[in-house]
Order: structure tokens, then sequence, then C-alpha cells
């Protein structure tokens, strides 16, 4: 987008407001104004939209100084720099927010403003829902122009910026006392300071002033701030980096989706889980009955090879299904007579007879199970042949 919009924020909230649209691609003015304090920003809340926000502040509610710091070793002496500046500044060091600016030669240009000041613009700015690029004392954002100075009468108030780091807000009332001061010492045959007037009937002692087109206050530094070279939002006071609407909403359905995959993954687990207990619960129910049918197999490796090679040890491989029908039919029998037990059984599918050695605690065992399968099937009872504790004896069944 082509507008900026320009704020230049007061040292308090009851201080005046100015403000500025301007058009890079058309190079003029689209509005600007001025707001009676820093609480009515939020009528430019909706100036903001999606314009890119450069906010200006007052010189006078900071300390713009210099500190002799050689270029060696600088990154080790920057972090005591609070400390190199506590006789320089009248505030408790911890209190205070620091900015590196240019050097110039072995000077380091050094802005100090007061947290609590920094804060103050900061919570302005959020209470109206402006979110800003770069903070900028108003005395840098003046354009040199070639020269060494550049001055601005802002009301009650110059402007002056005495380098590409430096710069000072003066009361027009210290003038006469505080000029000279700051004037440079002039060596001999040293060409007089250039000085960038942006205002009518600016007068320098031992100076030459360039006049310069004679736009709003505002317009100047707006035209200046961009090429200014340091910007309080550094620190602490960083932006984070914010994400565009349309990222954020893929950013979010993203997210939805990885939670859906995610109780996706669970549930099918879960499935996977309660599938794989029951698969071990009918392998237990098949292998106890198995053994149950064939008492004499101590060991299940593979119950399905088993059991075919049980069928063929019954004879025949083609009464498979008539075998386990007539077991199942027996089933409930043994379960009436749990201490009858079978100890050998052979099936003739050509005959459909199913022969087997039973072992039982008593001869009353045999008769109620012999009853019982009597019921289903023709039945022959060989001899029974009784021992210490248990009886035996063979039984030969056909289906009815």
């Amino acid at each position: 987008m082509s507008e900026r919009l320009f704020i230049r924020l007061g040292k308090t909230l009851e201080s005046p407001c100015s403000w500025l649209v301007w058009s890079e691609q058309e190079q003029e003015i689209i509005a600007s104004g001025e707001l009676s304090d820093a609480a009515s920003l939020t009528s430019l809340t909706e100036r903001a939209g999606n314009r890119p926000v450069d906010v200006l502040v007052p010189a006078s509610s900071m300390t713009l100084t210099q500190i002799e710091l050689p270029e060696k070793n600088q990154r080790q002496a920057l972090k005591a720099l609070p400390f190199m500046l506590e006789e320089t500044i009248a505030s408790d060091v911890e209190d205070m927010h620091f900015v590196v600016g240019p050097r110039d030669g072995e000077q380091l240009n050094v802005i100090a403003v007061a947290h609590e000041q920094m804060h103050d613009w900061m919570s302005w700015l959020m209470d109206a829902g402006i979110k800003v690029k770069r903070i900028v004392p108003d005395c840098l954002a003046l354009p040199l122009e070639q020269c060494r100075w550049a001055a601005l009468d802002m009301g009650d108030e110059l402007l002056l910026r005495t380098g590409e780091g430096s710069g000072v807000s003066l009361p027009k009332t210290w003038l006469d006392f505080a000029l000279p001061k700051l004037m440079p010492e002039k060596q001999q045959d040293e060409a007089p300071i250039s000085i960038a007037a942006y205002s009518e009937d600016l007068v320098f002692m031992d100076a030459e002033v360039e006049s310069k087109p004679l736009d709003l206050p505002m317009m100047v530094l707006a035209k200046g701030i961009l090429q200014s070279p340091v910007n309080l939002l550094s620190g602490v006071y960083v932006p984070k980096r914010e994400y565009s609407k349309h990222l954020m909403l893929w950013k979010n359905v993203a997210i939805i989706a990885f939670i859906a995959i995610v109780l996706s993954l669970v549930n099918k687990g879960l499935t996977i889980h309660q599938l794989e207990n029951r698969s071990a619960e009918v392998r237990q129910e098949s292998e106890a009955i198995f053994k149950r049918v064939i008492p004499n197999v101590n060991r299940i490796v593979n119950i399905r090879s088993q059991m075919d090679s049980q069928l063929r040890s019954m004879q025949g491989q083609g009464g498979g299904a008539a075998f386990f029908e007539m077991l199942d039919g027996l089933r409930g029998s043994f379960e009436q007579v749990p201490d009858l037990k079978p100890n050998s059984l052979r099936f003739d599918a050509n005959r459909n007879e199913l022969r087997m050695q039973v072992t039982a605690k008593t001869y009353d065992q045999v008769d109620k199970f012999k009853e019982l399968v009597e019921v289903r099937y023709d039945l022959d009872m060989g001899a029974i042949n009784s021992g210490e504790d248990e009886v035996n004896t063979t039984l030969t069944l056909r289906g009815k």
C-alpha cells in the first residue's frame, strides 16, 4: 500500500497529537489534522486500517547524547552502556530504555528514554488499536539535505537536528541562551556551519542558513522519518511478528486437521487394541476347547495345523465338518458331566461314526453322560472297566 499514516504524540496524555496521511505514489497529502489529546487517537483507528503507521515523539521527553566509544571491542562495551551514562542522566539507569544510534568517528550517539514514558506511548496506541512499525524522536526526522544541521519551528519549540543521530528540542524562550552553547567552535578558515531551515525567519549566528520548501511541519517530518537512523522500538519493545489474517486462518485449519488426525489415530488404535484383546480371548477359548477334546495334547503351537493333523489321524480328510458338528453336539453333555473326560477320539467319515474312550470317576457319571448323549445320537457302550478311583469305557456314537 502506497499510503502511510504519520502520528506525532505528545509527552503527556493531555498533549495534542498531530497526524497526516501521505500517498507515496501520488506524492501528496490525503488528509491531516490535530487531536486535542492522546485519548482521541481512537478517531484514527479506521484511518490506520492496513496502512503502515510511523510515530514521532518529542525529543524533549528523552535524552540524546554522545559517548566516546572506540570501535574496537564495541560489542562488549555496549553491555556496560547504561553505567557509562549514569553521570549524564539524572534518572536511575535501570528505569531507562537505551537505543544506540549511528557513530560519528569515536563518538557514539545514544538515546535514553524512561520506560514509563515508552509504556505511556505504547498504551495510548494500543488502546486505539493502532499498530506501529517505528517510533522516532521528532528532531531526528528532520531531513539534513546535505547540510550539517536542520531546523523546524514547531510552535513554542524549535526542533534542531545537529547530526546524523543527534538533536534537541528547545523552548523558544531558551534560544538566546542555549543556541550559542550548541554551536561548535569555529576554527580559523573553517566554513560556517550549514543549516537546512524548514521554517521562515530562522536566524543563527555564525551559520549559513539554507531555506527549504515551506511545507506543513508534519509533512517535513513525514518525509524524513523513513530515513531516520534510529527506531525506539528495539530491545523489549520490538513488535512481535504478526501473521496475516489468511495465514492465521490456515494455521487454525491446520491445527484442527492435526487434532482430527490425532483423534482418528487414537480411535483406530483403541479399535485395534480391542480387536487384539478379543482375538486373544477367542484364541484362548479355542485352545481350551481343543485341549478338552484332545486331552493328550500338552502344547499348542499352531491350533489350525494341529487340528488338521488330528483330523487326518481320525480317518479321512473329507469328514472334518461332520466331525466338528458331532463334537459341537456333545459340548453340552461334557459341560454337564465335567468329570468325564475323553482319552482318545477316532472318527470314521464313511460311517459317520465317532468312537471315543472316556474316563469318569463313577458309574453314575457314565450313565448320566449316556442319557444326555442318547437324546441326539445312537450310542453303543462297551464294557466298563473300573480302577482304583476311576472307571473307563468305550462309546460309539452315530447320528440319528
